[in-house]
Parts: structure tokens; sequence; C-alpha cells
């Protein structure tokens, strides 16, 4: 008994003694992981309380952009019906009443109401604002409902407007959730309050006011006069401070949160704030917080016990892997060092490259000029119809399309290059590839073209679109191979209905109603269908090492898909491969008559995108048609132009520098009447859809766009 007793002790002290460092080292790892999850709880909870005070921040953006909205719209109505008046001092005005607008008065010069409409009788409390401009605000009230009156002189005559405020307080707020307990209240410049929840505050002083309707309490309002010197002083901005519920009779002292906007309201201005509780913002994240924190204590617990079940398992396990570990390492070491020669030898090899095609680029750019300049001259000094003429325009256009491919070559490593897009012939597409496959093509290959199109045109880039037909002709012929066949190009015009049964799982746009079609077929090889479904993909390939990259019909299906078109395949064992490429078939005549509107109507165009490329293409492409487009890329920049200027449209992009695009046209809603807004992508979003569906916006174009693709935009706009 003393022998097993000792046993156990001696078993229990080796334990104690191996489990000492594992011991020490959860400890010092529980409390590195406890400072750390408080500095990203804190973290956290300041990151959702920015988020949440954000939104309160565009939610009282949005509610002063509708107030102003219809302040504008109200004082129209009150211009409209001082002009009637001065028109004809006789001619009573009518109104045509609405859920806000109540009654139309007329007062002498006593401030007697001489003429009323409906005949409303409320009673007034005081002037709120004069917007410096011969419009006065007053607020009245009738029993317990109140009414906002704009007022305006009309000869010896006051036009008066009579507003229903408590509807329209109800329309613009009644939607909006603002914590718990939140609220929405609207202050003039006097902090007397317009709107409030609490109907007895209407009109009243927000301090002394409230000192008096509830002077049986004992109220510190030091924090409030805080917060109303900071709405005075900034036209927006987000503030805490310490507060009464006015709306419990409780009258609860708590810490709230204000988001406040100046509402301009003429030369004057109006405060429009949205308040709540602290404890609204901060206690689901605490809440959610504390249950990731047991949820990870509990994680933790877990994962100690099995720790400390597996330690024993590693302790006897630990001598039988060192040496296979070893092993290991040593192979991984020779792998990776292999590897590295590998990739160290390919990157010299594209540095190589890369250094040789600019070196290409720029002699063939020396070749070219000579040879552009001297076309140019004997076209110049020639007779259009002679032949002497003739040769030297194919002699130009070869040059044009030579510093097409150079240009291609100098940009293949620079970014976001941007593609200048114009109409380009099928018939002469598909003639000039022929030309090109011709001059390297086997004597045993017999090129076979059928065109069934003549002047048909497509939107795109020539350059692309010949390297994707070269790329596939390339690859059918290899498909042939040394026995001979047939490469037939064909071209012809198809309805969308043909696309969409070709292509039933993908979606096709209805915006084109007809396409062309160019096929490229080969009586070669050919391929099985698991073969098929993999040829777009990057870097698959059925070349041998060193033939092919795989990069040929991806880098075609991506040229494919800018253009807005649709590119697949058939192919049978034995039986040859047919590709179809699909292209919007663009409307020369429609496009033709959309650049002649333009030069008619001497449109005042303002274009704004940080992208200085995108910029000086429209500033030339606009060039050409004889109208002027002022440019900008910054969001300041836009709205001091409209300040200064005046445009019919404003095509600005998405993602301007500053804010998005559909933000700003939101930001001057009504602000310029006639101005067409357009907003420029590279996709559209359901932000941008709901944008145009809700008149922010008058409709968008997707990347890249010209003269002639603005000028469609701007045509349907302002049918």
């Amino acid at each position: 008994m003393k022998n097993k007793i000792e046993h156990w002790k001696l078993t229990v002290g080796q334990t104690l003694r191996a489990l000492w460092p594992l011991l020490l080292a959860g400890a010092v790892l529980f409390a590195l992981l406890a400072a750390v999850g408080g500095m990203v709880w804190k973290d956290y909870r300041t990151a959702l309380i920015e988020s949440q005070t954000r939104q309160m921040e565009l939610v009282v953006q949005s509610l002063a952009d509708s107030i102003e909205f219809s302040l504008d719209e109200y004082e129209d109505r009150l211009d409209a019906a001082v002009r009637k008046v001065e028109a004809d001092p006789g001619h009573s005005p009518t109104l045509a009443r609405s859920d806000t607008l109540t009654d139309l008065w007329i007062e002498d010069n006593d401030g007697k109401v001489i003429y009323s409409c409906y005949g409303l009788t409320p009673i007034c409390d005081m002037m709120l604002t004069n917007n410096g401009e011969g419009i006065t605000y007053w607020q009245y009230h009738s029993g317990d409902r109140h009414y906002l009156v704009l007022k305006k002189q009309a000869g010896d005559k006051t036009v008066c407007l009579v507003v229903d405020s408590e509807t329209l307080y109800e329309q613009l707020v009644s939607d909006l959730k603002v914590g718990t307990n939140g609220y929405v209240m609207i202050k003039n410049a006097s902090n007397r309050v317009v709107m409030h929840p609490e109907r007895a505050q209407w009109g009243i002083d927000v301090l002394e006011g409230r000192r008096k309707l509830y002077r049986k309490a004992q109220l510190d309002m030091t924090s409030l006069a805080n917060l109303l010197h900071t709405q005075q002083v900034e036209s927006s901005g987000i503030q805490d401070y310490y507060s009464y519920w006015w709306t419990d009779p409780s009258l609860p002292r708590v810490r709230k949160i204000s988001a406040f906007r100046q509402l301009p309201v003429g030369e004057s201005f109006w405060i429009v704030s949205a308040v709540v509780d602290y404890d609204d913002l901060y206690q689901p994240v605490a809440e959610s917080f504390q249950k990731v924190a047991i949820l990870f204590l509990s994680v933790a617990v877990v994962l100690g016990l099995f720790l400390l079940m597996v330690f024993r398992l590693q302790q006897k396990e630990r001598r039988n892997v060192t040496e296979i570990n070893d092993l290991k390492s040593l192979n991984a070491t020779l792998e990776e060092l292999h590897r590295s020669e590998e990739s160290l030898a390919h990157g010299q090899r594209l540095q190589l490259m890369g250094t040789l095609t600019g070196g290409i680029a720029h002699e063939f750019n020396n070749f070219l000029t000579p040879i552009t300049g001297y076309a140019d001259i004997i076209m110049a000094e020639t007779d259009p119809g002679s032949e002497i003429y003739d040769n030297a325009l194919e002699i130009s256009e070869a040059a044009q399309k030579a510093q097409d491919v150079v240009k291609q070559i100098s940009s293949m490593s620079r970014k976001n290059v941007e593609t200048v897009y114009e109409p380009v012939e099928a018939a002469k597409l598909v003639e000039n590839t022929r030309k090109l496959v011709e001059t390297n093509c086997p004597k045993q290959v017999e090129i076979v073209e059928d065109l069934d199109v003549t002047g048909e045109a497509v939107l795109g880039n020539s350059t692309q679109l010949q390297q994707v037909l070269l790329n596939i002709c390339v690859n059918a012929i290899h498909a042939i191979g040394t026995k001979g066949g047939h490469l037939t190009l064909r071209a012809r015009t198809v309805p969308r209905a043909e696309l969409a049964e070709r292509l039933p799982e993908e979606k096709i746009s209805y915006d084109w109603p007809t396409y062309i079609c160019i096929s490229v077929s080969d009586d070669g090889c050919g391929m099985d269908k698991d073969t098929l479904q993999h040829i777009f993909e990057p870097f698959f390939t059925t070349k041998k090492t060193g033939e092919g990259t795989g990069l040929g019909l991806a880098l075609a299906e991506q040229i494919i898909r800018t253009h807005r078109g649709w590119i697949c395949a058939e192919s049978a064992l034995g039986k040859g491969t047919t590709f179809y490429i699909y292209l919007p078939l663009l409307e020369q005549q429609h496009a033709q008559e959309q650049l002649q509107w333009g030069q008619d109507r001497k449109l005042r165009i303002l274009a704004a995108d940080d992208n200085k490329k995108v910029l000086d293409l429209l500033t030339a492409d606009f060039a050409k048609l004889g109208l002027e487009v002022v440019t900008c890329s910054r969001r300041g920049e836009v709205r001091a132009l409209l300040d200064e200027q005046t445009f019919d449209v404003l095509a600005i992009d998405e993602s301007l520098t500053g804010g998005s695009g559909v933000e700003f046209c939101m930001s001057i809603q009504g602000k310029y009447p006639g101005l067409t807004r357009l907003v420029m992508t590279n996709s559209p979003t359901r932000e941008i859809v709901d944008a145009r569906r809700h008149r922010v916006i008058d409709g968008y174009i997707t990347k890249p766009v010209s003269a002639g693709t603005l000028l469609e935009e701007i045509r349907t706009c302002q049918r």
C-alpha cells in the first residue's frame, strides 16, 4: 500500500513538472487574448456606433432634402398666386387642395383676411422665418391643429398659402425609425420649435419655452444649450449631450445623440435634428459582444481540455515523428529551391520580353511615321478619284492598323487602358482577317469566305476583334494539321431569337433585336464534350508543353464580352469545330440621327470623371461634332460649374472622387430645372436602377462611352 502511494506521488509530480510550461503558456495566452478582446470590443463598439450615427446623418440629410423640396414647391405655388393677384387685383385666386395644402388667403394692409378659398381661420402665433426674398413663414394654430403659413406682398395686399404642417410632418417623418424613443424635430434659426412629436412644444423656444412648460421640474439644460450653440455655428454634425425625453411625462434625464443639418430657407435656415437614446446604440452592441465573449470562453475551455488530453499522446509520438519531420523539411526545402529557380528564370524571361517589346514598338513607330506622313502628302496632292490616291489611301489605312497594333504592344503592361470604340464593318473585318491568315496559311488548308453582309457594322475596336478572329483561325489551322482541309469564314445578320436559342442558359439582353454572327469553321480533328466545356478557361490547353499558354480563347471571350457580345463553339471528334461570335448590330442610320440631333441642339454638356483619359476622349469626340463639353474631375468642381454656368446635361461617373454620382444627383435634385442627369458606370447596380426609377437620375450609360452613345441616351431621356 505504501509503495502504491509513493508511486502515485511520483507519477503526479512528473506529470506536473511536464505540464507546468503548458499551464504557464496557457495563462499567458489567456491574458493576451483578454487584452486583445478588450481592444477588439472597443474598436467593435466604436465602429458600430459610428455606423449607426452615419445612418442617422443620412436620414437627416434625406429628410432635409425632402423638406427643402417641399418648401420650394410651396414657394412656387405662392409666387404663382401672387402673379395672378398682381395681374388682376380684383381676381380671387383658387387653390387645388391636397394633403398638406389647406387654404389660400388674401390679407389687407392691416393683416385682416379679406378672402379665403376654404374659410379656414386659424390664429397667428408668430413669424418663424423671413427668407429675404419677400416670403415670410408664420406659425398658426386652430385648436390643437398647427399650420405653416407662407406670406408674400402683392401690391397693397398680402397673399397667404396655408400648409397643414402636422400632416407634412407625419408624411415626412412617419416612416423614419430613430431608435426606441428617438424622434425628429425641426427648429428655426432662433431655436423656435417648428415641428416636434410633442404638439405642446410647437412654437416654443427650445430652452426658455421648455423651462416654462416644465416649470415644476428642476431641469439642467446646460448640455442642451451647448448643443444648440453648435447647431447654430455648424451646418451639420453629430453630438452627444444630456437632456430629457420630452415625450415621456416622467421626464427621465438620459444621454442622447443628435444628428443635425442646417436646411437653407432663403437667407436664413432651419435646423433638422434626429435625436436617439445613446443606449439604443450601445446596448445591442454590448449584448452581442457578451454573447460572443461567452462563446469564446466556452470554446477556450473545451480547447484547453482537448489540449490536455492530447498532450500525453504527443509526448509518446514525438520521438517517432522527429525523423520523419526532418526528412519532410529537407524535401520541402529542395522543392522550394527548385521552384524558386524556375520562377526566377521565368521572371527574367518576362523582363527580357518586356524590354524587347518596348524597343520593337519604338522602332516600329519610327518606321511608320514617314510612311503615314508621305501617304497623307500624296493624298493631299492627288485627285481623289485616281488610282494613285487609292493606293496612298491603302498605305495610310495599313499604317494606321499597324499603329493600333503597336499601341496594343506598348500598353500590355499598363492598367486601365481606355479602348476607343467606333463603327466596324463586319465584311471588312472578315476580309482583312482572311488576308492576314492567308499570308501564314499552309498550302494544304483552303480558306473559304462566305459573306451575307454588306455595310452592316458593330460598335467596337477593330484591332481587338481582329485579334479574336486571328486567334481562332490559327487554332483551326493547327486542328486541321498536315492532312489538309477547309477553313470557312462566314458573316450574316441574325435575330436575337437565334442567339437565345443557341445559348438558352444565358440571359440575352433585349436591348439589341439584331446581331451579326461571324463563324469560323474547320474540318479538323475536333474536340470531345469534356474538352469543349473548358476551352474558355484560363491556362487550359490541349497543346504540348511550351506550344501554348491556354490564354488565347480566355482572352477572346473577355474581349467579346466587353463588346456586349457572345462567343460559343460546337465540335465533335473527327468532324471539326465551329466557333460562333455574336455582336450587337450597330444601327448606323439611327446613330447618325443621334449625332445630327446633337449638332442641331447645340447642347451644353458637363462631364465629370476622375479618369483623365475618359475626359480627353469625350472632349475630342464631341469636338468632331462641333459640340463643346466642359470637363472636371472633382465633386466640388461640378457643383461650382453648375452654379456658375447653365448646362443641359450632366454626365457624372458613379465612382467620382468624393462620393458616388447617384448621391450627388440626389443632393442637387430640383435645384437645376431642365438639367438632364446621367451616371456613367462600369456596370449598372441595383442602386442606380432604383435611382432612375425614382427620378433621382434621368438615365445611366455603361462604359466605354462615346459621343454617339451619350447623345443617344440624352435623346432617350428628353423624349
